[in-house]
């Protein structure tokens, strides 16, 4: 029976060692899945933060695509624009210089008109004078201009 006894107290030293083994191994399990649970966890929050910044960084992209389309547009624009007004500022240059010719045509015309009417308000007047000499009495006039006189 002694042996009964101590086999009893060598089996249930066995069984709580086990036992002891057993959930200090349940714990470490317990830590393992806890980490590992962990790991995964801030794996997807960085999986998710990159497609974030993917995302941000292709939509940064498309605006500074469509940025620079729209200022060459413009640019392209303005070029036309002033290669039009060149175009027409040499179509307007040749305009007036073909009107030159007819604007000093013109101006002669009334340079000469200006000198018939001066011979022939000079050969009135040499006629007129002639008058004048002609008949004595006819220059100067007896009118009076002023009554007090």
């Amino acid at each position: 029976m002694g042996q009964d006894k101590q086999v009893k107290k060598d089996s249930s030293q066995s069984e709580q060692s086990a036992i002891i083994l057993a959930s200090s191994q349940n714990a470490k399990l317990v830590e393992i899945e806890k980490d590992k649970r962990l790991a995964l966890i801030e794996a997807w929050e960085e999986n998710e933060k990159a497609k974030a910044q993917t995302k941000a960084y292709k939509e940064l992209c498309s605006i500074e695509a469509w940025e620079n389309n729209m200022k060459t547009a413009l640019e392209l624009d303005l070029k036309k624009m002033e290669e039009n007004l060149e175009v027409e500022k040499a179509e307007y240059a040749k305009k007036c210089k073909k009107k030159i010719p007819e604007i000093e045509k013109i101006a002669e015309a009334k340079r000469e008109k200006i000198e018939k009417q001066k011979e022939q308000e000079s050969i009135k007047v040499e006629k007129m004078s002639e008058k004048l000499i002609a008949t004595p009495s006819a220059y100067p006039p007896n009118t009076k201009t002023c009554g007090c006189f």
